[in-house]
């Protein structure tokens, strides 16, 4: 392990990961997803939490996609793994609380989507921008952002590519359960947190269990079109030209 994860277990229950690649800005690097996906694992398995907070930097939530990644996507050197994380996240067999401080685009964005409960805060953008970079949305995106945003909302976003600051979502009345001031997503959090460790284990996890079986046909459903899609997408010209001059800026 590296460091850019970090993960705490109170002993009330409550678990903690923390992304902190101050670097790369909790961009998914080869690193970064093989340590979130193994963090969750050890959690899982080691810890058994009744329920994980899932956090990032106060400036950066997630930046999703990582500039090499994408290009050795565009020269076929490999396949699509960040969907890894989605499935990840969504068969956890504990609730997933979101608290998303700082920034999170496309794939990052897409972390909170698979969590359980998401809090957003005003001052910070949000958005999927896959098709800013040229090519189509992925981990899910297709079919699970609008469960969080609505269709037509999520139709825009997806087109556009467009990031949305904390508090123009608010006024679009989305299923984000709270978006706040950045200084109290970590408390609303914690307070929501310890309302869910008052339950008895086994009937979180039965629930958990109920709650997620639709989010898991939908990124079943997703993944057969999404990769479709990437295989055309990425072998496009102009999508690593797309790339390459974004990543310049």
């Amino acid at each position: 392990m590296s460091g850019i994860i970090e993960t705490e277990v109170k002993d009330n229950g409550i678990a903690y990961l923390k992304m902190k690649d101050e670097k790369d800005k909790n961009t998914f690097s080869d690193d970064f997803v093989h340590e979130i996906i193994a963090s969750l694992d050890e959690l899982e398995n080691n810890y058994q939490p009744k329920v994980l907070i899932l956090s990032g930097m106060p400036d950066v939530f997630s930046g999703g996609a990582e500039k090499q990644n994408l290009l050795d996507l565009c020269d076929g050197k490999i396949h699509v793994k960040d969907l890894l994380i989605s499935e990840r996240l969504v068969n956890t067999p504990f609730p997933v609380i979101a608290a998303m401080e700082g920034h999170a685009v496309g794939g990052g964005f897409i972390m909170a989507v698979c969590s359980d409960i998401v809090i957003a805060a005003r001052e910070s953008r949000y958005g999927v921008v896959f098709m800013a970079l040229g090519f189509t949305p992925g981990m899910g995106c297709t079919r699970l952002l609008p469960e969080l945003v609505g269709n037509y909302i999520a139709n825009e976003m997806m087109y556009t590519g467009k990031t949305y600051k904390g508090r123009e979502l608010a006024e679009k009345n989305t299923q984000i359960n709270y978006i706040l001031p950045q200084a109290e997503v970590m408390t609303k959090a914690e307070n929501i947190a310890l309302q869910i460790i008052e339950k008895n284990v086994k009937s979180i996890q039965l629930l958990k269990h109920a709650l997620s079986a639709g989010k898991k046909k939908l990124l079943i459903e997703a993944r057969v079109q999404e990769d479709f899609m990437h295989k055309l997408s990425f072998a496009f010209p102009e999508t690593k030209k797309t790339i390459e001059e974004l990543y310049r800026k």
